[in-house]
């Protein structure tokens, strides 16, 4: 039986040799996962970030196997940070999602410590993130035949719906873009909640298959949220797969994006693009 810290050292252990692997092809430059300082101080809930800009498309840079491993980089980079951030083993994220959209690949991961879109953000300001997870639900309870759930399965703390909000409050995304975003990628890489480490890999998005709960709603999740966004998910490969980054790595800025609304000086940020018949692939 493993014990709670032999389990910890193990995925500490195994996340630095996947660091140290990975960052053979990156020359050790930092990707600048950090803690979402502004989340912590002012709600508690706990998120790490970055965004990452290239000098040309990311759909030229990346291929989706490479971008898988990006995000399992970026997992591996927040592991190393829990320990001087002082964040304790229940309060650390267990996902990475890494959103490539035109030059910019923003990463994010889940949410610890509360919910956060469908509560405080919503006392706030309504987030564009949290005005598409209700459309997505409005849109699945026409077309399901069973009543469908009010919220998303995790209450929207998933990685991939927080990298996804960080791009809606980015200023620099210019307004042609939120009418009509690029074609997005998005890759989640991880531990799903509550599995050991050696389920450490990539993951599909949550969600999956038409399951009713208790109450005999249907639950829904970020697969039927993707697809509702017009995001693409690549295919997520085997975990015997060797993920790898491009070599050499190209050259980037980063900078975080708080999960934060603006503040009152700040523009606030446009709705996100409604994609035309949505749900057709669910």
């Amino acid at each position: 039986m493993w014990s709670v810290t032999s389990r910890s050292w193990v995925a500490s252990l195994s996340s630095l040799v996947l660091l140290f692997t990975l960052l053979l092809g990156v020359a050790a430059q930092d990707l600048g996962i950090s803690l979402d300082k502004r989340a912590q101080d002012e709600t508690q809930r706990i998120i790490y970030s970055t965004k990452l800009t290239f000098g040309d498309d990311t759909s030229r840079l990346f291929n989706d196997q490479q971008l898988y491993g990006l995000a399992a980089l970026a997992y591996s980079e927040m592991q190393t940070k829990f320990h001087a951030d002082g964040i304790a083993p229940h309060q650390q994220p267990s996902m990475i999602a890494a959103m490539a959209v035109g030059h910019d690949i923003y990463i994010s991961s889940s949410l610890k410590n509360g919910t956060f879109l469908y509560d405080y953000a919503d006392s706030r300001s309504k987030s564009p993130v949290l005005n598409a997870l209700n459309r997505c639900q409005a849109g699945l309870q026409q077309f399901k035949k069973v009543p469908v759930n009010d919220q998303h399965r995790t209450r929207g703390s998933c990685a991939e719906v927080f990298a996804l909000h960080e791009w809606s409050l980015d200023p620099d995304v210019p307004q042609q873009a939120r009418a009509h975003r690029p074609a997005t990628r998005v890759v989640a890489y991880g531990k799903p909640g509550g599995r050991g480490p050696d389920s450490v890999g990539p993951q599909n998005p949550c969600g999956g298959g038409e399951i009713v709960n208790d109450k005999g709603l249907l639950t829904w999740g970020c697969k039927q949220f993707m697809a509702d966004q017009d995001l693409t998910v690549p295919k997520k490969p085997s975990k015997r797969a060797r993920l790898d980054v491009p070599r050499p790595f190209p050259r980037f800025t980063k900078k975080q994006i708080s999960i934060m609304p603006p503040s009152a000086s700040a523009p606030r940020p446009g709705p996100l693009s409604n994609p035309p018949d949505p749900l057709s692939t669910t």
